[in-house]
């Protein structure tokens, strides 16, 4: 099965020692509910099997669909050491399931032969536009369910089989990355998962969770907050705002009196609030979309730390949680209308951690400016909104009304001289703020950006701490090269360039901007000093 491969792997420089093996890891992941790989075998429509097979870098997805780019499936050829993995597909209507296989290399040459990055096992070749076809035969498909362990006989979904797994993946790994990534849509009881022998579904999540108590961002999940929004997701709002936000994002206005009693009183008394807020979009081959979004705030309890959700539908956006950093509370806001997960989806980027106001694709189909940035806003102005009677302790509100006299002072002695009077110094507000995370920072605008002319040029130095000396003097290109692209850098509202391994100048278009570095070492302490020009 894999003896043609050999060359091509020669040719891309890939070690095949591990097909010499008497033995291979493999993973196998199988989907069910879904509708499997639809569409024609041998022609180029925009359905879902030309889509998995077919498309490199492009996606056919859209509405309220999870992906967007096209690139989630090459996580199945980078997880095996070859680069290979084979797919069965089973729909709804067919005689039998499809299986096929791919190989996802580089555009290489064997002797005067030149050969594209994808490469498939097949059956043959398709007569109308030569297109490769898929297996059909019944023995070949029991001799691949008996070598790769896969259960699907005709249940409709798709089945993946990755030989010759690597290393650093494992059962455990998996079983992390799906209670960081997926707790949401499994405590709703829209998803279960098995992994190996343990399931994690809606009942066993706890229990699972328990015996990987953080997530690997360090991040500990709120569960009973993320339950607790779930279920009010399955009822309708008891506060719905009078209109979509502004320019000037969420205010008192866009409520009744009687709202907003209740609302502080809610979020003061310990209880879920939850609020819906209109937002209207505007498609550029259409018209108006009037949608929605859902906000949840709860206040936090003793020992309690803060957390913030963002999903778009069943997909959670981790990166979007940098906006609601600071509030000492727990708080969700959660997409679920068509629309506005068309929209959302249509600014993710293909990690789906950030939404980019200034996407591609939300710019080609949408007509809907500022829209992004009031919808990550909208947890943040709607806590500072309902949190503003939160009783706060001050041990000196009535010290006017309740004193006593110090009997260790006398009147004897010589007189003192009264000192002298402070001076209060109101601090110069800060244009610029620094916000570490795991493995990278946040630079963020502080209040003193409003006052700026833009656009307006920041040096940013990034350096790894050292025990002496300047860090930025000892940085090496080795410990990072921001030239290089060993570090993510993701901007709102700003462009971005490095100068070189160390030093990134930021373009910055208007007070609300935000300039992200993610990919450091974990391990190690950042140093960034950011100066604006």
């Amino acid at each position: 099965m894999f003896a043609p491969l050999r060359a091509h792997l020669d040719a891309c420089g890939i070690s095949h020692a591990c097909l010499d093996k008497a033995e291979t890891t493999l993973l196998v992941v199988e989907d069910f509910g879904t509708r499997g790989l639809t569409g024609k075998t041998d022609a180029r429509d925009n359905d879902n099997f030309r889509n998995f097979w077919r498309r490199h870098g492009r996606s056919g997805k859209g509405g309220a669909s999870g992906g967007r780019w096209g690139l989630g499936k090459l996580v199945y050829s980078s997880s095996s050491e070859v680069r290979a993995f084979f797919g069965l597909t089973a729909r709804a209507g067919d005689t039998g399931p499809l299986l096929m296989g791919q190989a996802v290399l580089r555009n290489h040459e064997i002797g005067s032969n030149h050969h594209p990055a994808h490469g498939f096992w097949f059956t043959d070749y398709g007569t109308t536009e030569h297109l490769q076809l898929p297996v059909t035969d019944a023995a070949t498909i029991d001799e691949f369910r008996a070598l790769t362990k896969v259960t699907r006989q005709v249940q409709p979904g798709l089945s993946i089989a990755v030989p010759y797994l690597k290393a650093q993946i494992t059962e455990t790994k998996l079983i992390e990355a799906v209670l960081r990534n997926y707790y949401f849509p499994i405590l709703s009881g829209k998803l279960v998962v098995e992994v190996g022998n343990v399931l994690i579904d809606h009942q066993t999540f706890h229990a699972v969770a328990a015996q990987h108590a953080k997530t690997q961002t360090g991040q500990t999940i709120a569960l009973a907050f993320v339950e607790q929004v779930s279920k009010a997701l399955t009822q309708a709002p008891a506060i719905v705002a009078a209109s979509a936000p502004g320019a000037k994002g969420i205010v008192d206005t866009m409520f009744s009196k009687d709202q907003m009693d209740e609302m502080k009183t809610t979020f003061r008394e310990g209880k879920l609030l939850r609020v819906r807020l209109p937002v209207m979009l505007k498609r550029r081959n259409g018209g108006d979309c009037a949608s929605y979004i859902d906000l949840f705030l709860h206040s936090l309890a003793e020992g309690e730390k803060p957390f913030a959700l963002f999903a778009r539908g069943s997909i959670t956006v981790p990166g979007e949680a940098r906006y609601f950093s600071g509030i000492q509370a727990l708080g969700a806001m959660v997409a679920s209308q068509k629309d506005i997960v068309e929209f959302l989806g249509d600014a993710e980027n293909p990690a789906h951690t950030n939404w980019i106001a200034s996407a591609e694709k939300l710019e080609e189909r949408w007509a809907s400016v500022g829209v992004v940035a009031r919808i990550r806003h909208a947890l943040r102005e709607l806590h500072l909104l309902v949190a503003e009677q939160v009783a706060r302790k001050d041990e000196n509100a009535l010290i006017d009304l309740f004193s006593l006299v110090d009997p260790s002072r006398s009147n004897k002695g010589p007189k003192k001289r009264s000192p002298k009077p402070a001076i209060d110094v109101v601090p110069k507000e800060k244009a610029i703020s620094i916000k570490p995370r795991a493995g990278g920072f946040d630079l963020v605008a502080g209040p003193g950006a409003a006052k700026w002319t833009f656009p307006r040029k920041i040096r940013i130095r990034v350096a790894y701490d050292t025990m002496v000396g300047d860090p930025f003097n000892a940085h090496h290109r080795f410990d990072f090269d921001l030239t290089k692209g060993d570090i993510e850098i993701e901007t709102t509202n700003a462009d971005c360039q490095a100068q070189n391994e160390k030093v990134l100048i930021a373009t910055v278009n208007g007070p609300d901007f935000v300039v992200s570095g993610l990919g450091f070492d974990t391990n190690r302490d950042l140093v960034i000093d950011a100066r604006a020009a």
